[in-house]
């Protein structure tokens, strides 16, 4: 008869491929402070670049990077919050050896210069970039994050402070980017920095903006190499060069259906018969997606800027 100790299996001979398979499934702080430390073979298994393509912090609670091992004392305040989240950064940074080339951070997080910079250094592979909607980010502040992340192609950014500007910096540094999503007003000022600074952009997501009419008409005709628009769910209309009322419009003209016809996607809707559209509405029609739907920032009918999670993606759990 076989003895009990002949049928045990050493876990730690397990083949590299089937390791890299079973971890996908993980959090990346199980990979963090746990697996990786079980021994040499599973460490090795933690650090394969297919763990680390993505780093997809969103899924957190905005307290919820209390996870830490048992000597830590909860998280009372934003600074203790980011305190943890460098030191999960950090470590991520090493056991990936840096490869990440997605990052997302967390919606409910409230992000400074210190902490974009922090993650450039830790991460200077990234190619496409989420960032939060609260924020406190500086022009001098991303300038000095974009050094580090001169192969940037994406970015989606729900709001962000001197966005014309930002554009520039991005324009100036980026050869290779070609993907923006933005949920904040596209005026005519933002759309003239746009092709400027950006003239070759393939891929633009306006999802649940206020949209002016003339800003959709110029991109339409001069940005010769745009693919792909989505301005799904959006507010169109005439937003005033000087603090006024918002004349909105129900329908597409023809020269904008004309022009958008041209590019090889293009998504729209109604609000009429949109139950987002509908929703992003309050009581006194002022319009707030935000207020709506968290998860409206992380899905896009552009397939290539959804942020939803895909098999593998490293997560932090809450």
């Amino acid at each position: 008869m076989t003895s009990q100790g002949s049928n045990s299996r050493n876990w730690q001979n397990m083949h590299y491929d089937i390791l890299v398979k079973i971890f996908m499934a993980l959090r990346v702080t199980d990979l963090i402070f746990a697996v990786s430390k079980v021994c040499s073979s599973w460490r090795a298994a933690s650090r394969d670049p297919v763990l680390w393509e993505t780093l997809d912090l969103n899924v957190l609670l905005c307290n919820a990077f209390d996870i830490l091992p048992s000597n830590s004392n909860g998280l009372s305040d934003g600074h203790s919050s980011w305190l943890n989240a460098m030191h999960i950064l950090n470590n991520a940074s090493i056991l990936s050896c840096k490869t990440v080339k997605r990052l997302i951070f967390n919606y409910s997080i409230y992000l400074k210069d210190e902490h974009l910079v922090y993650a450039a250094t830790r991460f200077p592979m990234v190619k496409h970039l989420a960032l939060p909607p609260c924020n406190e980010i500086t022009v001098d502040g991303f300038r000095s994050a974009i050094q580090w992340w001169k192969g940037l192609e994406s970015l989606t950014v729900p709001f962000i402070s001197n966005a014309s500007s930002i554009i520039q910096v991005i324009g100036a540094n980026c050869k290779n980017f070609s993907m923006l999503k933005v949920m904040f007003s596209f005026d005519l000022d933002f759309a003239m920095s746009l092709f400027m600074s950006i003239p070759e952009l393939k891929v633009l997501s306006l999802r649940s903006s206020i949209v002016d009419k003339n800003a959709l008409n110029l991109i339409l005709t001069l940005m010769g190499s745009l693919e792909a628009l989505n301005i799904s769910h959006c507010l169109l209309g005439q937003i005033p060069r000087f603090p006024g009322p918002l004349l909105a419009i129900e329908q597409l003209d023809n020269f904008i259906l004309g022009k958008a016809s041209q590019l090889r996607e293009f998504f729209t809707c109604q609000v009429q018969s949109c139950s987002i559209c509908q929703f992003e509405y309050d009581d006194d029609n002022i319009f707030g997606w935000y207020e709506y739907d968290k998860g409206l920032w992380r899905d896009d009918e552009i397939r290539s800027l959804s942020l939803i999670p895909l098999v593998g993606v490293c997560t932090i759990g809450q």
